[in-house]
């Protein structure tokens, strides 16, 4: 998938028995929407993962207290502020909104999710929170699901709003599939800086969703990387939502939801390849592909190596075809190698092969792909049948240029 393919926003058809409202209120910014409201017609089911921070935020606390409800009527989201590392009063502002929302809406307070996202150790502004919710939803309608403002509302450092939009079919019906994720530094497995929320129309149970996000996860978000750090606020949610004539009377089984789960797979690869094409400051994406490893466990061992080394995105950045730091990377990783049975390609081309670097190698043809947008580094471990893909892109000055501004 080339680099400027991903960065367009995907064109999203509506589903039934959801409002979207979105507002600025001036957490960070005076002009850009920074709240998000998301409500269901119905109580949809869902199912959620969650940053494994040791230092998450409140709303992580909150989320976690309500994770086994499987049940939600509203999502909240604002960015410009994390809420994290900010105490009781963080906390105790988390609460302020749920019993807001839930005395609104009339509805149980274990259905509201509450998302974060910005600057950590900050209050957050809870009176302007709370005073918005009669504004946005002034503008409630049955159709008011405008995407694109969503996906901007939540945006930190990003340089272009992330959606993606799957049609799927589940034995004869069609369903809908939409994703909206934020992200862009502090990126790294186990979630990263990034938000991710996914809905679909199909009639799922929150086991059903569970099992088939955590099995996404570990091929997309977990396989990402901008610059090995996790943070405070990360959450990936899917949500299930009711609609006309949808099979309220059983659900699908697990048979039937082998090409919803592929679909689920391909739509949360594309957000996360989004987040990586948009790492501060990135100018590359690059792919880096393990194979023949003793495991799957091993081969993403090797590839996070290689992905989080700054001698090696830097290199890639540089354009400079120095192969040796893909070695030193495949080196220092936790796992058992054999040196003689390595094999590298950078693009089409191999650089080692069994061991040794091949004849008659030509640093211009490798120099000449590195001067892309999409960088592909192959990796054959000769070990066994474990395999991986993960995603991270090259580093610039421009990364230390925008974190080092972050709060002005």
């Amino acid at each position: 998938m080339k680099k400027k393919i991903i960065q367009v926003f995907s064109k999203i058809k509506p589903i039934e028995g959801i409002n979207i409202n979105t507002a600025n209120i001036g957490i960070k910014s005076k002009v850009k929407e920074d709240v998000v409201l998301v409500s269901f017609t119905e109580l949809a089911n869902v199912a959620t993962v969650l940053t494994k921070s040791k230092t998450a935020a409140p709303n992580i606390k909150w989320l976690k207290k309500i994770k086994n409800n499987g049940k939600a009527k509203l999502l909240f989201v604002n960015s410009g502020n994390a809420n994290a590392y900010t105490g009781r009063e963080g906390y105790q502002n988390v609460l302020k909104i749920v019993n807001e929302l839930a005395e609104i809406f009339e509805c149980g307070k274990e259905n509201i999710l509450i998302s974060s996202t910005g600057v950590i150790g900050e209050q957050l502004p809870i009176e302007k929170v709370i005073n918005a919710f009669p504004i946005m939803l002034s503008k409630k309608s049955k159709k008011n699901q405008d995407w694109l403002s969503f996906a901007k509302a939540i945006t930190t450092t990003d340089t272009f709003p992330k959606g993606a939009f799957k049609q799927t079919i589940i034995g004869n019906q069609k369903f809908s599939i939409i994703g909206i994720c934020k992200g862009s530094g502090m990126i790294a497995p186990n979630m990263a800086t990034m938000l991710a929320f996914i809905f679909t129309d199909a009639n799922l149970t929150s086991s059903q969703l569970s099992k088939m996000l955590n099995s996404s996860i570990q091929k997309s978000f977990n396989n990402i990387t901008v610059d090995g750090d996790t943070s405070t606020n990360d959450m990936v949610s899917i949500f299930s939502i009711k609609r006309k004539n949808s099979n309220k009377k059983k659900y699908f089984n697990n048979k039937q939801l082998k090409k919803f789960q592929k679909d689920l797979d391909d739509l949360s690869i594309d957000l996360a390849k989004k987040i990586v094409v948009d790492g501060e400051g990135a100018k590359k994406l690059i792919e880096i592909e393990v194979v023949r490893a003793k495991n799957n466990k091993q081969a993403k061992n090797v590839a996070l190596s290689i992905a989080n080394s700054l001698l090696v995105k830097t290199a890639i950045a540089g354009e400079d075809a120095n192969w040796g730091r893909i070695i030193m990377a495949i080196g220092k990783s936790s796992s058992t190698i054999k040196q003689n049975k390595i094999s590298i390609k950078i693009g089409k081309n191999y650089v080692i092969k069994n061991g040794e670097i091949i004849r008659n190698y030509n640093e211009n043809i490798v120099t000449k792909h590195l001067k892309k947008d999409d960088i592909y580094l192959f990796i054959d471990l000769f070990l066994g049948a474990g395999s991986s893909k993960v995603w991270t892109c090259d580093l610039t000055k421009k990364y230390i240029e925008i974190n080092a501004d972050y709060r002005s």
